[in-house]
Formats: C-alpha cells, structure tokens, sequence
C-alpha cells in the first residue's frame, strides 16, 4: 500500500489460492481478499449435499441441516494450525428423510475456530460476483499469453533478482507485442517519440 500510495488494495485471485491462513493474514495486512472457495471434500466427491447447504448459527455455535435438524459441537481437533470443530447430530441422522442424499451413516460439518473471515468474504463475493469475471478478463490473457505463445513455463533463473529481470523481460516483450496489436508498429514508434 505504501508503494503503491493507495489506503486500500483488493487482492482477487483463483481457487487454487483458497487458503483461510492467507485470506486471514490479507485481512490483518488491510488488503481485502476476494477468492472463491474450491467446492471439494469427500461428501461432494460422494455427490452429497456440500457444506454450503448447512447453515451455522454463531450465537448458540451450531448448524442447521438441510432437513431442518440442529448439528451441535460434537468434537475438536486441528487441521493444520487451525482449530477444528465437528458438528453433528447422530439421531436425527438416522430418521432424517434426506440421509441417502446426504450421508451413508451420519453426517458431521466441521468449521474451523476462525472461518469467520471465510463467511465474510463469502458475503463480499455474493455482493460482487462481477470481480471474479474482471480478473479473468484482466489476468487470464496475459497469463496465457505469457506461458503458451511466448513458452514462458518455469523460470530459467534462481535467486529472487535473477528472476525479477527474467520475468521483467517476459513482461517488457509481453507489453510491446500488445501495443503493436493495438496500434501497430508506426503507432507505437509515435507514441514512444512524443
């Protein structure tokens, strides 16, 4: 923010950056994140109800199945340094009339002690949908240009500088190839004169 001279940055990025520790650690650095939550884990696998069709409750700290039942904290554990808590509820399970397209015994939903900055950027991202369709437009281009026309794959270079001026030639190259598509040789030659 302090190169850059601006109070806020938006950071938008892929599903494949979905990770709570860095969305967390942009919130902490003021940056706000906006990155669309991978849909995975062995119940979508199974083609059971995702996690998103459970509702949670933060005051009484409980879920709300798709059948209408109360999942409560049934145990903790970790996942990774994250604490992680599992919610179930075994007896309604067991008479519920969505268990075959929810589980094969019973379910449990676990959430992580700090997935509070997962559900705000979850509500960030239902506000503005669009900026995901803005990123793909604005990154996926030169991202694909860069590694399939110009065969830019790995970094021939090691150490951070070596890198640095490898990819600022990529880019450099990348630049004056997208300025002659847009204005063509004479155009750009004016443009760099005047």
């Amino acid at each position: 923010m302090e190169a850059l001279g601006v109070e806020r940055i938006e950071a938008v990025a892929d599903r494949g950056y979905f990770k709570i520790e860095d969305i967390e650690a942009c919130e902490a650095a003021g940056v706000t994140p906006y990155v669309p939550k991978p849909v995975r884990g062995p119940a979508v696998r199974e083609g059971f109800f995702p996690k998103e069709a459970f509702r949670f409750d933060p005051a009484p700290a409980t879920f709300t199945c798709p059948g209408g039942q109360t999942l409560r904290p049934c145990r903790r554990g970790r996942s990774r340094d994250n604490v992680k808590i599992d919610y179930s509820n075994r007896q309604a399970c067991m008479a519920c009339s969505l268990r075959s397209r929810c589980t094969k015994t019973y379910r449990h939903v676990s959430r992580l002690e700090n997935e509070a900055v997962l559900d705000r950027m979850a509500a960030r991202l239902a506000a503005r949908p669009e900026v995901l369709d803005q990123r793909s437009t604005s990154v996926e281009h030169p991202f694909g240009t860069i590694k399939q026309w110009m065969h830019q794959g790995a970094f021939l270079m090691r150490r951070l500088e070596c890198v640095r001026g490898e990819f600022s030639r990529t880019a450099l190259v990348y630049n004056m190839r997208r300025a002659i598509s847009l204005v063509d040789v004479p155009g750009l030659i004016a443009a760099a004169k005047g």
